[in-house]
């Protein structure tokens, strides 16, 4: 599969493919921080890990079966007992496209069904659990906004209760680094914003992996305090304003 590059003023790929901002900002966010960040993680009651065989069996490319996977729980959080696989491998296709050149099956076969929904399940059971946990009026919200500024463009994360930002990764490997650069990405835009107007910053990263049943949920405010050498977080704003200025010049 030949990947389509999003622009690059996308915060998802300047997170990824241009570190070196996030590293200057974050320089503690080395292999044995992340490695303690992970073992935070825990398992989600009711869940168990999807097996490798189950995985193996799907033909489908993994990226576009945990696609499918969350389209699915996405229908079944929401009350629904059974799922729609055409509206999911609809919105699997759609969101696929934004960021790569998608090869998209004409329909899902037996298996590529049984090994999205055991995933699906294992997200549907933590997002309700997230959501039940949250204060009064908090809601699960899907595709929550995430900020731009200056030439970063504006994006959306993958679900979001009150102030907790909830991304989703359906890997056979713990959390890395690129994961939580995207996520400290996402809280210096949320923050920029709050600076600007008091709109509420991310307070919370809830990272879920339903494939290996792992939920690892830490405080922004952690994550700076371990990984951003001591800087504040008008320190750590204004540093990178001033580097996205200069790579703007």
């Amino acid at each position: 599969m030949t990947a389509a590059r999003l622009p690059t003023n996308d915060p998802r790929t300047l997170a990824r493919d241009i570190p070196g901002i996030l590293d200057n900002l974050f320089p503690q966010l080395v292999p044995g921080v992340v490695a303690h960040f992970n073992r935070k993680g825990r398992p989600a009651p009711d869940c168990k890990a999807v097996s490798q065989s189950l995985i193996e069996a799907s033909e489908l490319q993994r990226a576009m079966l945990f696609e499918v996977a969350v389209a699915a729980a996405e229908q079944l959080v929401t009350g629904n007992l059974t799922v729609t696989w055409s509206v999911c491998l609809e919105m699997a296709a759609a969101r696929q496209r934004r960021h790569f050149d998608a090869q998209v099956p004409e329909t899902l076969s037996p298996a590529d069904r049984t090994a999205a929904l055991a995933v699906a399940r294992n997200l549907a059971i933590m997002l309700r659990q997230l959501a039940d946990d949250g204060a009064p009026g908090e809601h699960l919200v899907r595709s929550p906004a995430i900020p731009g500024y200056q030439w970063v463009a504006s994006s959306v994360g993958d679900f979001s209760v009150g102030t907790r930002l909830i991304e989703v990764k359906c890997t056979n490997k713990h959390f890395s680094s690129a994961d939580y650069r995207q996520t400290i990405m996402y809280w210096l835009l949320s923050y920029a914003r709050s600076v600007e107007n008091g709109s509420p910053e991310w307070s919370e990263v809830v990272l879920m992996n339903p494939r290996l049943n792992c939920i690892v949920a830490i405080p922004f405010n952690e994550i700076i305090a371990v990984a951003g050498d001591g800087k504040s977080k008008v320190e750590l704003l204004e540093l990178f304003s001033s580097m996205v200025g200069e790579r703007r010049s």
